[in-house]
C-alpha cells in the first residue's frame, strides 16, 4: 500500500503529529511547502494547523492544485488552539476533488501567538500516542476498502 503523509505546520505542532504518524507507519512525512502532488497513491494522511479557521496556505495550495483525488483514501489530522475548523475546510476540498475521507484526528497544540501560554505541553505524549493509534486504524480501513 502506497502511504503518504503531507502536513502544513507553522509552529511545529502539526509536524510533531505528522512525525508520530510517520513513525507508526514507517513513512517519512513531507512538508506541504515542498513541491509535490496530492494525486495518486492509496492512502494520504493530510494535516495542518488552523490559521484563521483554515489550513495552512501550503496545504490550501496543494488541495486547490489537485485536479482529482478519485480513488485516494484521505485521513485528515491537525492541531488547534481554539477549534479544529481547518479539518472541515480540508474535508470539503478533498471530497470536491473526489477523494474519500476515512477519518479525522485533532489535538490541542501550543499556541505561539499568545507567547506559548495556551495549551502548554501539547501535543502531549498522550496526544501523539492517540495520533499513532489513528494512523493504524486509518491504514486498516484503507486496506479493507482496497480488498473489497
Amino acid at each position: 500500500m502506497n502511504v503518504r503523509i503531507v502536513y502544513g505546520s507553522l509552529t511545529g505542532n502539526t509536524r510533531r503529529v505528522a512525525e508520530a504518524i510517520g513513525k507508526e507507519l514507517a513513512v517519512l512525512p513531507r512538508a506541504a511547502k515542498e513541491p509535490q502532488s496530492l494525486e495518486g497513491g492509496d492512502l494520504l494522511f493530510l494535516g495542518s494547523g488552523v490559521y484563521g479557521g483554515r489550513p495552512a496556505g501550503a496545504v490550501r495550495r496543494l488541495l486547490n492544485a489537485a485536479t482529482s483525488l478519485a480513488g485516494v483514501k484521505v485521513a485528515l489530522f491537525g492541531t488547534y488552539g481554539g477549534t479544529p475548523n481547518q479539518l472541515d475546510w480540508m474535508a470539503r476540498a478533498v471530497q470536491e476533488k473526489g477523494g474519500e475521507v476515512l477519518g479525522r484526528f485533532s489535538c490541542k497544540g501550543r499556541d505561539w501567538f499568545v507567547l506559548g501560554l495556551v495549551a502548554r505541553g501539547h501535543p502531549s505524549a498522550a496526544d501523539l500516542s492517540a495520533a499513532a493509534a489513528f494512523a493504524r486504524q486509518a491504514r486498516e480501513r484503507a486496506g479493507q476498502a482496497k480488498r473489497e
